[in-house]
């Protein structure tokens, strides 16, 4: 399975959009993407900016590092 990174580079490349300006889409500066996909900083992208990046890709959240309810944290 491909890590939340690995599927948001995909994504933003499939739709020809760049880490800058989904980075900008969710109100934040032009660098925090391509932090979390190249450094892993933050570790998890927060709740509010997951959710609404996959609206705005049009994918489950899963995709980008949310947990499903049932699995164990951890």
């Amino acid at each position: 399975m491909s890590s939340p990174q690995q599927n948001l580079r995909q994504l933003a490349a499939d739709r020809g959009e760049s880490l800058a300006n989904l980075s900008a889409v969710i109100g934040r500066n032009a660098a925090y993407l391509q932090q979390f996909v190249a450094r892993g900083s933050p570790r998890r992208l927060d709740d509010d900016d997951r959710l609404f990046l996959a609206q705005h890709l049009n994918v489950s959240e899963r995709l980008l590092g949310a947990r499903d309810p049932w699995e164990p944290c951890g």
